[in-house]
Parts: C-alpha cells; sequence; structure tokens
C-alpha cells in the first residue's frame, strides 16, 4: 500500500506504468521465443547486412565521391532540393498517419488496453518514442553518410558534416511526430500536407527560395538561427506528442489495428494486392451517381462506369491526380538534372505505379472475371481493353501533360527525352498493373527449396514474382530517363512484361 508521504505521486504515477507492464507480458507470454530463436533471428540479420547491405553501401559511397555527384551535391540546386525533400517527407508522414500512425499494437491488444482506464499515452508511448528513435537515427546516418563522402572529397569540414546530421535528426524527429499527428487528427492532417506539399513546390519554382539551406550543409559556423528554429520545432513537436495520444479515439485505433494485422497477413504469403487493398477507401459520395449509362458505344460505357467508381472515392482519386502529375514532373526533372537522373526516373514510375491504381480499380475487376468463359458477354480480352481505357488515357494526359509543361520549362533542350518519358512510362505502368492484377496465385514451385553455392534463392524469388510489377516498372522509368542510350534496356523490359502477359494471360483459367 502506497503511504501517504512526498513520494506518493510518483508511486501513484508508476502504478499505470505497471499495469501496462503487466499485461503486456501477459500478452508477450503467448509466443514466448528462447535464446535459439532470438540468435538466429540475429544471425539473419547480420548475415542480411553483409550480403546485401555491404554491396549496396559500397556501391552508394563509390557513387558519392566521384566528381560529378560531388560537385552537384554542394551546388545551390541540391540545397533546394534537399528542402524540398525534408518538407515533403513531413507531409507524406501526414499523410499515412491518416491510414496507419505509430500507435499500431495487435487488435485484440488494442482493444484491452484502450479499452481500460490507462491512459492513451502510457499504452502507446513505447511505440511512439521508437518511432520517434528510429527517424531519427536514419535521418541522422543517412546525412552522415552523404557528408563522410563529402567531406573525404575536401569540399565540407567536420564541423558542418556534424551540424548537417544534426538537423537532420531533428528533421526526423518532427516527421515522427507528423506521422503521429495524422493518426491523431486525419483531418487536419491532410490540410496541413497540401500545405507542406504547396511549400515544397514553391521552394523550387520561387527564385528567392533557391539555394536556402536549411535542410542541407552550410558554409557558414556550425550553429545558427536555423539550427535553433528546428531544435524548438522538435522540443514542440516532441511535448505535443503525449497531447495527440490522448486524443486517438477508439475507433481510429481498432481500425488501424485491424487493417495492419490483415495487411501483415497478406504481406506473409506475397499477396501484395491484397495488402494494398487492405487500405483502400470506401465510396463517400456519389451513390445518386449513374454508373451505368444508355449507349452503343461498349467503350464509351466502360470508361463512364470506371470513372463514376472513381469519383465515388474523391480522396483516393485526388491522391491519385496530384501523384500521378507528380510522376510527370520527376519524368522532365530527370532529364535536367546533372547526376542523380536515373533515380528520380525510378522514382517517377514508382509515383506513377502508386497514383494510376485510383484509375484502374475496373481493370483490376476484369482482370479477376477474365477466366475463360466471358461473364459479361464479352471476351476477356476487349473487356480487359476497354476498362484500360481510363487509366492510360489519364496516365497519358497528367504524367505526360505535366511533364511537357514543366520540361518545356526548365530543359527545352531536352524536350524530347520528356516526351519519350511522358508517353513511353505510362504505358509501360499501365501494363504492369494489368500484369499485376493478371497474375494469380503463385506456383508450386516457388515453394520448392533450390540447393546453390550462395544457399537457397528461392526465398528472394518469390520476393521478386510477388514484386515483379513494380520493379519492372521501376527499371523502365530509370531506363527512360537516359533517353537514347537507355531504348535498348526499355525493349528488355517491355519484352520480359510481354512475357509475363502472355503466361499469365495463358494461365488465367487456372487461378
Amino acid at each position: 500500500m502506497n503511504r501517504p508521504d512526498s513520494r506518493t505521486g510518483r508511486a501513484t504515477a508508476d502504478r499505470p506504468t505497471r499495469r501496462l507492464r503487466a499485461a503486456t507480458a501477459v500478452w508477450r507470454g503467448r509466443q514466448p521465443r528462447d535464446i535459439g530463436d532470438r540468435a538466429y533471428l540475429a544471425y539473419a540479420i547480420v548475415l542480411a547486412a553483409l550480403v546485401l547491405g555491404a554491396p549496396v553501401v559500397r556501391a552508394l559511397w563509390l557513387r558519392l565521391t566521384t566528381d560529378a555527384t560531388s560537385a552537384a551535391l554542394v551546388s545551390s540546386a541540391a540545397a533546394t532540393t534537399a528542402g524540398t525533400v525534408a518538407l515533403t517527407v513531413w507531409a507524406v508522414a501526414l499523410f499515412v498517419g491518416r491510414h496507419r500512425g505509430p500507435a499500431v499494437a495487435a487488435p485484440f491488444l488494442v482493444h484491452v488496453l484502450a479499452g481500460s482506464d490507462l491512459p492513451r499515452r502510457t499504452v502507446f508511448r513505447a511505440r511512439v518514442t521508437a518511432a520517434v528513435g528510429v527517424a531519427a537515427v536514419v535521418a541522422a546516418a543517412l546525412a552522415g553518410f552523404v557528408g563522410a563522402a563529402l567531406a573525404t572529397r575536401g569540399l565540407v569540414d567536420p564541423p558542418a558534416v556534424l551540424d548537417f546530421a544534426v538537423r537532420a535528426a531533428l528533421i526526423g524527429v518532427v516527421a515522427a511526430v507528423c506521422w503521429l499527428f495524422g493518426e491523431a487528427r486525419p483531418r487536419t492532417a491532410g490540410a496541413v500536407a497540401v500545405v507542406l506539399l504547396v511549400a515544397a513546390a514553391a521552394q523550387q519554382v520561387v527564385p528567392v527560395l533557391h539555394g536556402t539551406t536549411w535542410a542541407w550543409f552550410r558554409a557558414a559556423g556550425p550553429v545558427d538561427a536555423v539550427d535553433a528554429v528546428l531544435l524548438v520545432l522538435a522540443v514542440v513537436a516532441l511535448a505535443a506528442a503525449p497531447w495527440l495520444l490522448d486524443r486517438i479515439d477508439d475507433a481510429t485505433l481498432a481500425v488501424q489495428a485491424a487493417r495492419w494485422d490483415r495487411a501483415i497477413a497478406h504481406a506473409v504469403s506475397l499477396d501484395l494486392t491484397s495488402v494494398a487493398e487492405s487500405y483502400q477507401a470506401l465510396p463517400t459520395v456519389g451513390r445518386r451517381l449513374d454508373a451505368v449509362v444508355g449507349s452503343a458505344r461498349l467503350g464509351v460505357v466502360i470508361v463512364v462506369r470506371d470513372l463514376v467508381g472513381a469519383l465515388r472515392v474523391p480522396g483516393r482519386l485526388a491522391s491519385g491526380i496530384v501523384l500521378v502529375a507528380g510522376a510527370g514532373a520527376l519524368v522532365a526533372l530527370a532529364a535536367v538534372v546533372p547526376v542523380g537522373g536515373v533515380v528520380l526516373g525510378g522514382l517517377a514510375a514508382a509515383v506513377l505505379f502508386s497514383g494510376v491504381g485510383a484509375f484502374g480499380r475496373g481493370l483490376q475487376h476484369a482482370a479477376l472475371v477474365t477466366t475463360g468463359t466471358p461473364l459479361y458477354g464479352i471476351g476477356d480480352g476487349r473487356l480487359l481493353g476497354l476498362h484500360s481505357l481510363l487509366p492510360t488515357g489519364a496516365a497519358l494526359l497528367l504524367t505526360g501533360g505535366t511533364a511537357v509543361a514543366v520540361g518545356a520549362v526548365v530543359a527545352p533542350g531536352a524536350l524530347g527525352v520528356v516526351v519519350w518519358g511522358g508517353v513511353a512510362l505510362p504505358l509501360v505502368v499501365v501494363a504492369a498493373h494489368l500484369s499485376n492484377a493478371l497474375r494469380g496465385p503463385a506456383p508450386l514451385f516457388l515453394t520448392t527449396p533450390v540447393s546453390s553455392p550462395v544457399g537457397d534463392p528461392m526465398p528472394l524469388v518469390r520476393v521478386l514474382w510477388a514484386m515483379d510489377a513494380p520493379v519492372l516498372a521501376v527499371l523502365a522509368g530509370s531506363a527512360l530517363s537516359a533517353g537514347a542510350a537507355g531504348v535498348g534496356a526499355v525493349v528488355v523490359v517491355i519484352v520480359v512484361l510481354a512475357l509475363f502477359l502472355l503466361v499469365r494471360w495463358v494461365r488465367r483459367a487456372d487461378r
């Protein structure tokens, strides 16, 4: 029994923590891990870091220390891009938090703890603290890696590298709290994210903001007003975290926990399409809009049906429009930057692949019902072709139009490459979406272990099989950014994608 002395307040404050530890200990005791399991997990992590991580890190280091890359990283354009990236990361964290925030646990555990009298800040403090710590460490490590590469070239001083790493850590802290803010206040987070995206775009187009180094290296001393502003922003964000945790409602916690649990279950079986569907928004408006119109042209009927279906989920449609148009801007930038064009091209393909899904729900449904026997009295090939009209047209219009518009301003000398990428990339990405929709279950031979000098490669093959569509799209985007030099790689990607489509089309009746 706690005695009523000066320590009573502390004992009372510690009581919820002890109750939480007892409850979580019971939960974790359901599936205990012995020392062998923990040792194997550590062994797998170390082995993956050595086999996969070390070569990637070495390749990045060699790339960063080249003359062209080093010169580009210390230019004013790099500083402007860094500010744009930081603001975009904050905006993305706000958007992501609306669907999956840091305060997420197993559904039953959320039901028990959220229904108790324990405060939210106590229940989810450890998870939010881990998210903040990981974000700060990862951001600081990336900044330190880039800074160390430039320091070995004599382009920046060690104090500047340290200052940049500290700034990156503070930016990471703010990003983690933005993630939490998106979970606690989803509607407000959406508005704030739009403001941040506008500010990120303004940093690229407003001349007075070009070359600002608030998120990059500086030539001045190790501390200035920007460091103080970022520190105050991070401290305020951390101070607001408990308040935000207490304001997450039960419905948000339950929905996010259930979605995450389903997504993990599908991810374990490498059903990435179902993972994405776990976070699909539900129709909210447009129930009175006629999705089926009378027309003598079947193509008009299908396009209107798909368009009305997209309009009924306005949030998903708006984000899809932004992503598809943003991919066009990245295509134009990839053609003009001195270094990193291949990375920007791959990023443009990834963004386009994510955004075009807002227009491709009809295509996915059509792929699911193509079993060799026409369900709607329409041949399978014709049905897929008609449902491909909306995503293809939207991608060509938004991505191609934005790429040409931005390219005419920032890359008039490389407009041919921009047009080539703005037209070819949407076609490849829509074909990749179609291939992904026709995939079906994994073939049995993928589950068979295979001996090789480097061990069993089948787990990696299964992952590549599950992610072949976005991987091929990214490869095509990287090749398209190279212009004439990448035509051969683009042809290879198209041939591989065509083979996948052919095989999956033939096997569609066996799904």
